[in-house]
């Protein structure tokens, strides 16, 4: 009876303190200015410095490289999954910013590998007659 009650207790706190992230999903258009925000990680309290940049999208054979404030997002065609959604799937969509990520980031201190940080990143592409192209991307960070 005690070997139960004890696998029991471990059942719950494995699944009771196991946090399940949702995804998190990046709407990306080709060639589209944003501006971003910086942290400038030497300096206390944390600044931020404000730069332009262009949104970017380069494809090789199997893999497509999605630039977005000097942060790159690989989608590799035989590891990561691909599929084309419609408008009103997407409407349901959190979508968030890349600041925002990086805000979060942030708040654990630059501590965890970013893509332990977001399991899951999706960049969201509008294609043609309102459907969506869905990436399941890995964030290879440059800063």
């Amino acid at each position: 009876m005690k070997k139960y009650i004890t696998v029991f207790v471990l059942f719950f706190f494995a699944f009771g303190f196991s946090q399940k992230q949702e995804p998190v999903y990046i709407l990306f258009n080709q060639n589209e200015t944003t501006s971003c925000q910086f942290p400038v990680k030497r300096v206390e309290p944390v600044k931020k410095i404000k730069l332009d940049y262009s949104q970017k999208r380069h494809r090789k054979i199997n893999i497509t490289r999605f630039i977005l404030c000097r942060n790159i997002f690989v989608f590799e065609f035989k590891k990561n999954h691909f599929e084309t959604v419609d408008g009103s799937v997407v409407a349901g969509y959190k979508m968030i910013t890349l600041d925002e990520m990086i805000s979060r980031e942030e708040e654990e201190k630059f501590k965890k590998d970013i893509n332990q940080l977001f399991p899951k990143i999706y960049i969201i592409e509008a294609i043609e007659n309102g459907q969506y192209a869905k990436y399941e991307v890995v964030w290879e960070k440059l800063q």
